[in-house]
């Protein structure tokens, strides 16, 4: 496995299953939360989950996963 310039992406490659929100990742990354959100919209590897997916009725979340 590769080692990227994106640690959001590193994080999640290693955890392909899991599907994680800006809020858990900027505490296990210790980074920003912008910092977070700039991270995973530059990169082509993550994938937005839709809210069905993690058991919620909203129609936009914030939670992410390895695609």
């Amino acid at each position: 496995m590769t080692t990227t310039t994106n640690p959001v992406e590193d994080y999640l490659s290693k955890n392909t299953n899991k599907k994680l929100s800006v809020k858990t990742l900027s505490k296990r990354l210790d980074l920003k939360r912008r910092v977070i959100v700039y991270l995973i919209h530059h990169s082509l590897k993550i994938r937005e989950v839709n809210p069905l997916e993690v058991g919620s009725m909203k129609t936009v979340s914030s939670v992410y996963t390895y695609a």
